[in-house]
Order: structure tokens, then sequence, then C-alpha cells
């Protein structure tokens, strides 16, 4: 035990040593923890000077409760885990397949397997340490984007009406959670780059097959997959459809992968969502951002998506493992 802990942690240090130098890294960083901030902070800016004098501020919507929710400290560190989890791509995929294909892709590439072979030849070790590299490089961006966040709402602070008070600990631990889910999502990542032999061939599966499996089972579920219609069955049919399309969600990878981060986006929208519906309509009635989270996904609880987690990654973990202890590397 105590030789395979040796083994796994010269694996880190070396694997730390070369990821620190590769520049892409970096490069999201800056856009992640830097470019992001500051657009929040130009956006509330923009709000502020827009709104602060109309109709909205005095017969809809606080101003500042507004900019408070969107470009507080806790405001700007929150918009760090809820917006990528919603762009696309989405960062945290292009996190993950950028460290998936330094860590598994690149060594292939440059033909170095066989020479950290020799030098390292346990082969659980290598794996071992080389994914607690990655996942770790995932911690210290998820972490960046909470520091640099409250950071750049901090300084938000001296031309805005905002304050650093917010559910610090709650927001805390939905980083903690997702950045726990993202090490499924790597795992996938790192299989599919191991198993494909190619780096570019693996980044692209990590990006669009989990969608495309998903978009391609619901689409089945709700035509081929029911019985021929008939007057005594319709009705059982229709029931049977909603059901479904309601049901398969819930097991499906990017809705749970990302769930801690839009647990934390309902707030934020029915704050954004009820100024849009001040300035656009006289009388409301329009969705509200809890019902646009819950059409997102987010209507799923964390519990059922750390389960749903937990076996997806046990299953690619699993492959992985089996992938690189009985595939010859070059």
């Amino acid at each position: 035990m105590r030789a395979a802990l040796a083994a796994t942690g010269r694996v880190v240090r070396a694997e730390t040593f070369r990821l620190l130098r590769k520049r892409r890294m970096y490069v999201l960083a800056a856009l992640w923890w830097v470019v992001l901030p500051v657009l929040v902070l130009l956006l509330a800016r923009v709000l502020q000077v827009t709104l602060t004098g109309s109709f909205v501020e005095g017969e809809a919507v606080s101003v500042k409760t507004l900019l408070q929710g969107l470009a507080s400290p806790f405001g700007v560190a929150r918009v760090g885990l809820v917006a990528p989890a919603y762009l696309s791509p989405s960062p945290y995929v292009i996190a993950v397949a950028l460290l998936a294909a330094a860590g598994l892709g690149e060594p292939r590439t440059h033909r170095m397997w066989k020479s950290t072979l020799v030098a390292e030849p346990d082969r659980r070790a290598v794996l071992a340490g080389t994914f607690l590299t990655m996942q770790a490089f995932l911690g210290v961006l998820l972490a960046g984007a909470f520091v640099f966040g409250a950071a750049f709402g901090a300084i938000g602070t001296t031309f805005l009406p905002t304050a650093a008070e917010g559910a610090w600990g709650r927001l805390a631990g939905l980083y903690l959670l997702q950045w726990a889910h993202l090490a499924t999502l790597l795992a996938f990542a790192s299989l599919a780059i191991f198993v494909l032999r190619n780096v570019t061939l693996g980044v692209v599966t990590t990006f669009f097959l989990p969608p495309l499996v998903e978009g391609l089972y619901a689409v089945w579920r709700a035509t081929a997959g029911f019985e021929p219609l008939n007057r005594f069955n319709a009705l059982f049919q229709g029931l049977e459809l909603q059901a479904t399309l309601e049901a398969v969600p819930r097991w499906f990878l990017s809705n749970n992968l990302y769930l801690p981060a839009r647990t934390s986006a309902a707030p934020l929208l029915d704050e954004v969502v009820g100024t849009l519906q001040a300035v656009g309509e006289e009388a409301g009635g329009g969705p509200g951002g809890a019902q646009i989270a819950s059409l997102l996904g987010a209507d799923l609880t964390l519990p059922h998506a750390g389960l749903v987690m937990a076996v997806y990654g046990a299953i690619f973990v699993t492959l992985l493992v089996v992938a690189f202890l009985r595939r010859e590397v070059a």
C-alpha cells in the first residue's frame, strides 16, 4: 500500500509539473476568472444607468436588489458557478476535455507512454496519479472562479450599491458538489480519448456524444417506443408518453451533471426575469425564474443527481481502468 501511494505521489508531482506548462489552462483560467466577472460588472453598471430613475425602479423592481443579486461579491461568485452550466459550449466541458487531452491524449500523441511506464511500471499508480492531478486542476479552476468572483464583486461595491452579504456556505458547498460531479465527466472524457486513440476524436466525443444519445433516446421513446395506436389504447399511450418525457430526463448525464450549478440559479433568474417582465409587460404572467430553472432541469434533486452521477462515474472509471491496464500503449 505504501509503495502504491508513493508511486501515485510521484506521478502526481510529474503530471503537475507538466500541466502547469500548458498555456491553454492559463487562457481558460483568465477567461473564467477575469473576463467573466468583468463582463458581469459591466452589465450591472449598464443596468444601473438604464433602470435607475425609470418607471421600472419605482413600480416593479428594486434596482438595488437586482444589482445585489447579480454583481455583489456573492452574486459574481455565484455567476462563476452558474454561467458555465448554461453557456454553450460549456466551460465545464471545455476544461474537462482540455485536461483529459493533456493528461491521457498527449502522451500517446508524443509517444511518451512507454517512457512513462518504464519510469513508473505500476499502471494503476500512473492512471490514479494522472486522474487525481486532472481532478485537482479542475478544483483549482473552480476555486479560482469562487475567489476571483468574490474579489471582483468587492471591487464592484466601490461604484455599485452592493454589499458582501449572501449564503456563502451554501454557495461553497455547491461549488464542491459541482467539482465532484465533474469527476464523472472527466472519467468519460479520459475513457473516450484513451480508447479512441485520437485526441481530436475523443474531445469531439466528449462534447457531442452525451447530448446526441440523450436526444436520440428521447425521440425513440416518443415515437418507436410505443405500441401501435388505436382507439382503445390512445389515452393510455398518451399518458405513458407524458410520463416518459417527464421521467427520462431525470437520468440523463447532462441534466444531472450541471444540477449543483443550476440549483443556485433560481433566485438570480427570478430577479432578472422579473425585471424583463416589468420592462416588456405592463401586466406580468410570464414564467418566473423558478419555472425557467425547472425547464432547464433544476427540478431534479441533488441527492438524485448525486446518485446518478455516482453510477455513471463507477461505469466510466471501471471501463477506463480495464482499458488502461489491458491495452498496449505506444
